[in-house]
């Protein structure tokens, strides 16, 4: 019990160190860390998350004027999506740490509880 608590502050840390306040923020996030460059539509990468377009474009563009996601221009409805590791020693760590666990079912419940009802 004592190490979920450890676990919950921890990811809860730095989920806002990375400032991802949002369920569809960290699936974006996840889809494109485990497809490192990707060339599609942000309509495609909501069809395969199960989120609408309109909230999946948002939060690719949040994530691009942000830093962890650069795209390429638009040809033929796709983008090139590639997703940059944080530089900043404190991002970097809880970018790590939470890439490490993106596979954890226990990590994913935490999440989902945390982030549930944010868009």
């Amino acid at each position: 019990m004592a190490e979920d608590n450890q676990l919950h502050l921890q990811v809860n840390g730095w989920l806002k160190t990375l400032g991802i306040e949002s369920l569809c923020q960290w699936d974006v996030l996840v889809f494109l860390y485990r497809h490192q460059s990707s060339l599609v539509s942000a309509e495609s990468i909501a069809r395969f998350l199960g989120y609408a377009p309109a909230e999946v474009v948002a939060v690719v563009d949040n994530m691009e004027s942000s830093g962890p996601v650069q795209r390429s221009r638009v040809s033929q409805g796709v983008c090139l999506y590639q997703l940059i590791a944080p530089t900043d020693p404190t991002r970097r760590d809880a970018w790590e740490r939470l890439m490490a666990l993106a596979d954890s079912h226990t990590v994913r419940l935490l999440l989902a509880r945390k982030l549930q009802g944010s868009s």
